[in-house]
């Protein structure tokens, strides 16, 4: 069962990292580290994180390594980091490595096929902003809205992309205000096990995430004690912590900075 992450928690967590020879640190990004908000071409980070973020990623032991929905290349012109970060992007699709080097999975032309097909036969439902295109999927935004029609809305998508997904063999996911059409085994734990075969065994591991598709990255560390979801609403999760959101984002901010100062001592 999921346990609220206290200071006591926090003081663990940080003399773990600073006692061990390696740590990897995984984080998502929007609902994370940066508000959810209904332009996601504005989703900077919470005031104060990228200061922090930067301070954590000059920790000689630590790899940081940012997880996202988003496509890789979107992440920087929004946290705007001064020291070079590795992120993989699309749910791992795409994996961007700090000298900025991108290395993108292949998707079959079948996949491809099915992924334009659901793309376009939204489009009469969605404005075009909300419907994302990535290597791996197709996203439909419903942050822009009016939240009474959000559900009708869900059902009507819904039927018309369940036929596509059988056909071409894709698979459906939510996320919060979305719903995701994208490739089979394709996701963030994709990415956690590419990651993780580069480290030694015993690198202490570290994942934070908010949303529906965190889940199989919580999942791929379950040998982990330090699995967090941002908690937004209370809802079954793998992970084995919840972080309770406050305004400003002063959870995610207090957490890089004590983490910093203790891995700093």
């Amino acid at each position: 069962m999921i346990k609220l992450w206290t200071a006591k928690q926090q003081a663990d967590f940080g003399a773990q990292l600073a006692a061990c020879r390696r740590a990897v640190l995984f984080f998502d990004y929007d609902g994370t580290l940066a508000p959810l908000v209904s332009d996601r071409d504005a989703a900077f980070p919470y005031p104060g994180v990228r200061d922090a973020l930067e301070k954590l990623l000059k920790i000689k032991h630590c790899r940081v390594v940012l997880v996202s929905g988003r496509r890789a290349a979107e992440i920087q012109p929004l946290l705007q980091s001064r020291v070079p970060f590795e992120a993989w992007g699309a749910h791992g699709a795409e994996h961007l490595r700090p000298t900025g080097a991108l290395e993108q999975i292949p998707i079959s032309d079948t996949a491809q096929e099915g992924l334009q097909q659901a793309a376009h036969t939204i489009q009469h439902l969605l404005g075009q902003h909300e419907i994302e295109r990535k290597p791996n999927s197709v996203a439909a935004h419903f942050t822009k809205l009016p939240p009474e029609i959000v559900p009708q809305v869900l059902t009507e998508l819904e039927d018309i992309w369940q036929p596509i997904s059988e056909t071409y063999g894709l698979e459906l996911m939510d996320f919060h205000l979305g719903i995701e059409m994208r490739v089979p085994g394709i996701n963030k734990a994709r990415a956690i096990h590419a990651v993780m075969e580069e480290e030694p065994s015993d690198a202490v591991t570290f994942y934070i995430g908010d949303d529906l598709t965190d889940e199989d990255a919580f999942q791929a560390l379950s040998h982990s004690e330090n699995t967090v979801l941002i908690g937004r609403e209370k809802r079954p999760s793998a992970a084995k912590w919840l972080l309770p959101e406050e305004p400003d984002g002063r959870h995610i901010v207090t957490f890089l900075n004590e983490t910093v100062s203790a891995v700093s001592r």
